[in-house]
């Protein structure tokens, strides 16, 4: 059946409205239509409660503090205070709705009609639900009520990703790695990763790379050009963790239990909450509650998508209470005392002052041990060199080199730490990368060059050596002394395996493992050396013990 005019009316405008529309318009001509009355502007949360029924009819809105601070800092991204704006928060905290369906229909309302909007996730099913539910808010009679004047939808352009306003305002839905092409003056981008493949470097350095390349520059005009990013953390190389090293964004970071040493505080706004362990939104999710999600996310998955920090308090896997220090013997008088926060499995912190050992005057066993880069770039792994030392048990880090080298510069360091510590006798090369093509270049050059492939997995090499760790058998040196074991060693470690860095990590694991093999060969070799007396019964009458052959 061919489609009337009438089949092609919006569903708000039925024939009461158009005889009430007609009615008014009579009133007006015979001058008896009274005055209309002003009509108050709308915070966003006004709007959020004036209209909520409209998308959630029969369900209660919990409202909290958290939700007035999300509002504040995008009026202010509105009205182009703020450009660059991220929001950090846990999941089911109305994020979604609150930023790609009310804030938009409150912006046309409000503020421009004409405003356009570019709006992107990695699922792209869930932009397009907002789009839809943002659709049928300002299509609503209770919207065009108050705002049909202003705020009007065109029939030539209205489908579920893409609609726009009479005003030339827009609401566009992009796959966030394909959005070339597409234009706006607010860009929307919420939870641009995927949880299920954070662990791959590929999946996170696309959606990197599809901000850098692609969303970054999708201003229609650049001047008015605003971004906000809204999203939990899951990754310190996730998109949030991306644009905070890169600098410049206002982040609202809004951990669902307060941490005071990680206290937010915002050019428009403060963390009102003082006592540790205070909920983000006891209105919606109570103390049962965030047990449970916690107990179903794990350590890593509480830490950033509940806590907004992609490491568990006290480290990962290695917790960094664990780790004891060294330093020369006439300098720890002088040095400062090191303060470790120990985190109980309650959540309770304490501090202990850090174990801090001459550094031994002789080893039983020395090595370096290198892990090499594939490449040169600004982004690349890093190339990082290590000497260490054995003394029984213990292991002894002594030195490092690090950097971003190619071929060239990664030989040259390799010969200036070799030299800077001609005493040690063997150099573990990784082998691969540029490791085997290093040991073929350089075996004439630098003597004891040893490749060298680690047994198992990256994390099973870290779960493996955690106990040697734990156990207090591993040495820094003095963070006072070598500045490099706080910004740059224990920060790799207690982000393992969420870092944005592991390479530190891959020389040491290797090393550790090396030393305790050298020495349980060492061990074997003592005892087939001692001789061991061996009672032979039949001979009792005749000298009684003897030695055993296979002894000697």
């Amino acid at each position: 059946m061919a489609r009337t005019k009438r089949d092609e009316l919006p569903d708000w405008l039925d024939e009461d409205t158009i005889i009430a529309e007609l009615a008014e318009r009579e009133l007006a001509e015979r001058g008896e239509l009274p005055e209309p009355e002003e009509v108050r502007p709308l915070t966003l949360r006004e709007f959020v409660h004036e209209f909520w029924e409209v998308l959630e009819p029969g369900t209660p809105l919990a409202w909290g503090w958290a939700l007035d601070a999300m509002c504040l800092h995008l009026e202010a991204a509105a009205r182009r205070e703020i450009r660059r704006l991220i929001i950090n928060v846990p999941p089911g905290t109305m994020k979604s709705s609150l930023t790609n369906v009310f804030f938009p229909a409150w912006v046309w309302a409000e503020l421009d009609p004409g405003e356009r909007f570019l709006a992107t996730a990695f699922n792209e099913s869930l932009s397009i639900r907002d789009s839809m539910a943002m659709r049928r808010l300002v299509e609503s009679p209770e919207y065009q009520e108050r705002y049909g004047e202003r705020v009007k939808l065109t029939r030539d352009q209205n489908s579920k990703s893409q609609f726009d306003t009479t005003a030339r305002g827009r609401r566009l839905v992009k796959p966030i790695t394909s959005a070339t092409g597409a234009r706006g003056n607010i860009l929307l981008i919420d939870d641009p990763n995927n949880a299920a493949e954070m662990d791959s470097r590929a999946h996170r350095r696309a959606i990197t790379n599809a901000y850098d390349q692609s969303l970054s520059r999708r201003g229609a005009d650049p001047k008015r050009y605003v971004q906000i990013v809204i999203m939990q953390r899951l990754h310190e190389e996730d998109l949030t963790g991306h644009l905070e090293r890169k600098g410049g964004w206002v982040i609202l970071r809004l951990p669902e239990k307060y941490e005071p040493e990680y206290h937010t505080v915002t050019p428009l706004w403060e963390d009102p909450r003082k006592e540790a362990g205070e909920l983000l939104f006891p209105e919606f999710r109570d103390e049962a509650d965030y047990q449970q999600a916690e107990l179903d996310l794990g350590s890593f998955g509480a830490a950033g998508q509940l806590q907004q920090r992609p490491v568990p308090a006290g480290g990962g896997i290695v917790k960094g209470w664990w780790w004891r220090y060294h330093a020369p013997a006439h300098l720890i008088p002088t040095l400062p005392p090191l303060r470790l926060k120990v985190v109980a499995e309650d959540g309770a912190v304490t501090e202990v002052d850090a174990v801090v050992v001459p550094t031994p005057e002789a080893f039983d066993f020395t090595l370096t041990s290198w892990d090499f880069a594939f490449k040169e770039k600004k982004d690349s792994d890093f190339v990082v060199g290590q000497a260490w030392g054995g003394k029984g048990a213990d292991a002894f880090l002594l030195d490092q080199v690090r950097g971003r080298w190619d071929y060239v510069k990664s030989k040259a360091a390799v010969l200036e730490f070799a030299a800077r510590h001609d005493s040690i006798p063997e150099h573990l090369i990784e082998d691969k990368a540029n490791g085997p093509a290093i040991i073929s270049d350089m075996r004439s050059t630098v003597p004891g060059l040893i490749p060298y492939e680690p047994d198992g997995s990256k994390q099973s090499r870290v779960s493996a050596e955690s106990s040697t760790i734990q156990a207090g058998n591993v040495y820094l040196p003095h963070p006072s002394l070598a500045p490099w074991v706080a910004s740059d060693y224990l920060t790799e470690w207690a982000q393992f395996p969420n870092g944005a860095n592991d390479d530190q990590i891959d020389p040491t694991t290797q090393a550790l493992q090396r030393l305790k093999q050298k020495r349980k060969t060492w061990l074997k070799a003592q005892a087939s050396s001692a001789v061991q007396p061996t009672t032979l019964g039949g001979l009792a009458n005749v000298g009684g013990q003897k030695t055993s052959s296979w002894r000697r």
